[in-house]
């Protein structure tokens, strides 16, 4: 090509080839920042599943504490702790390296060195960070699949993971990886990919999680502990037979190795239960001690739980029973009965505080209370004097959240497709109530892309939120958070534990 030999015309050219070059300088800005924001988009997706992860593993804690048999998970997860924050730590160590080398960053907080690509060169492929980064990567992903001792469970789960590293094509003119991945790569495209790391190792951290806690089936176990007596009656009539009950709450019928004593007596287990059985022939207190033993199947650690129960005999006594609980909720109507021996009940005079009574028939009573704390109920008539009863009044307990029938783990993606929202449920819980959902976070993490969430008002899926289920594909990973449902009687909202749910 020949040069213009007019200048007017080579002036021309060169008005041409410095536009061009400024086209350039902008397409590369703009795909520059592009890079920054997917960057912050990664970051903003792995502190979701940072928190959730966190909050998974409190409770898988908290349920290993209650109930010893759930140990070895707790344990693990200690595990899959000490192994994921040092490579987490180590990637963050990369970046910040990465970024004061190139510049740091400027008053707005944003890379000065977003085009520098020799010092992600030098780092990354010279200094050999890269082929550590990929080292550590594997390690870690080895490490973590370890902790499951299923064959079948951690092969579908590496599977279902995105925790791969690509290899370099075979016609590439690059000798490593490193060298394919970060060779004469900007830093704005560094940091995102950098992320991408740390997120992937979280995702499959969830996973694990998930796993533990889908074994451990806590819906189904007790939480704690503790020695119940259960009688028919507080007092008996001299000559009368005294029997109780005695059991471990939660009570559950397949407890096995469990031991009782009364009074240092050994009691026939049966079914978990077992009955003590009294004679007394004179008025007063009666005081026994109970001691109960319970071996773990697992472990073979023994736990010994003591205390101490009473009953009076006497000639005439007063009870007041609920009905279907020994406290009272708020919120709900309490039924209760109410009878004095030897005293007619049109003669049993009824009072409360801190409660709403309302008579139904007889000896029964509907009580709602009024706040929070404690209640009275006080009975006089019939020569008796006034005689009261103290009870506890509570909120009704936290309902959990469910998604259709589930409360987490997997799901195929027609099934999600068709979800209409999430609801509360009162499990075990005798009342006739209902809990709202008042608002949720959700976030879909899709195997291979950015995360997408959203705030939902209500239980039902809003317009943005069923658009977000309906995308559901196989890989994805999906986030119920910071859910808040407010039950009868409550005059604020609470938080209830949220869901995580797997796509496969």
């Amino acid at each position: 090509m020949s040069i213009p030999k007019e200048p007017r015309q080579l002036m021309i050219n060169l008005m041409y080839l410095v536009l061009t070059a400024l086209l350039a300088l902008n397409v590369s800005a703009e795909v520059l920042n592009a890079f920054l924001q997917m960057d912050d988009s990664l970051i903003a997706t792995s502190n979701v599943v940072g928190a959730t992860n966190k909050r998974m593993a409190d409770a898988i804690h908290q349920h290993a504490d209650a109930y010893p048999k759930f140990g070895a998970f707790k344990e693990k997860v200690e595990s899959l702790k000490k192994i994921t924050e040092p490579f987490y730590d180590d990637v963050e160590s990369m970046k910040r390296e990465l970024l004061d080398q190139s510049g740091g960053l400027d008053e707005d907080g944003k890379p000065k060195g977003i085009r520098d690509k020799s010092t992600t060169t030098r780092l990354f492929v010279k200094e050999g960070k890269g082929d550590q980064l990929k080292d550590d990567f594997f390690k870690t992903r080895k490490e973590i699949f370890a902790l499951i001792e299923e064959e079948a469970d951690r092969n579908r789960i590496v599977e279902s993971l995105p925790t791969k590293v690509g290899e370099f094509p075979d016609d590439s003119d690059k000798k490593t990886w490193a060298a394919y991945t970060f060779q004469q790569m900007p830093v704005a495209a560094t940091l995102p990919l950098l992320t991408k790391f740390q997120n992937d190792i979280r995702v499959a951290e969830t996973s694990i999680l998930n796993h533990f806690f889908s074994k451990m089936n806590v819906e189904d176990k007790v939480d704690a502990y503790v020695p119940v007596i259960a009688a028919d009656k507080s007092y008996v009539i001299r000559g009368e037979k005294y029997t109780s009950e005695i059991f471990l709450a939660s009570y559950n019928s397949s407890i096995e190795n469990v031991k009782v004593k009364v009074d240092g007596r050994a009691l026939r287990v049966v079914n978990g239960k077992a009955q003590f059985v009294a004679n007394p022939n004179s008025t007063g207190e009666k005081k026994h001690k109970l001691e109960m033993e319970i071996k773990n199947p697992l472990t073979g650690e023994v736990q010994t739980f003591r205390k101490e129960f009473s009953y009076e005999v006497g000639e005439r006594s007063a009870t007041v029973s609920a009905d279907k609980m020994n406290v009272f909720y708020m919120g709900v109507k309490n039924p209760i009965s109410v009878s004095v021996a030897g005293v007619p009940s049109d003669r049993i005079k009824v009072n409360g505080s801190n409660v709403k009574l309302e008579k139904v028939s007889g000896g029964k009573f509907i009580v709602e209370p009024k706040k929070v704390g404690n209640a009275k109920i006080t009975l006089s008539g019939g020569n008796l004097k006034p005689t009261s009863f103290e009870y506890r009044v509570k909120r009704i307990p936290d309902p959990i959240c469910r998604l259709g029938k589930k409360s987490g783990g997997s799901m195929p993606p027609a099934e999600m497709h068709v979800q209409p929202g999430i609801i509360p449920f009162l499990k075990d819980f005798e009342f006739d109530a209902k809990c709202e959902i008042v608002e949720f976070h959700m976030a879909r993490v899709p195997k291979n892309d950015d995360a997408v969430y959203t705030t939902n008002r209500g239980g039902r899926f809003g317009s943005k939120a069923k658009r977000i289920v309906e995308q559901a594909k196989r890989g994805d990973t999906y986030f119920f958070n910071e859910v808040r449902v407010k039950c009868p009687g409550d005059t604020h909202t609470r938080e209830i534990p949220g869901m995580v749910f797997s796509i496969k």
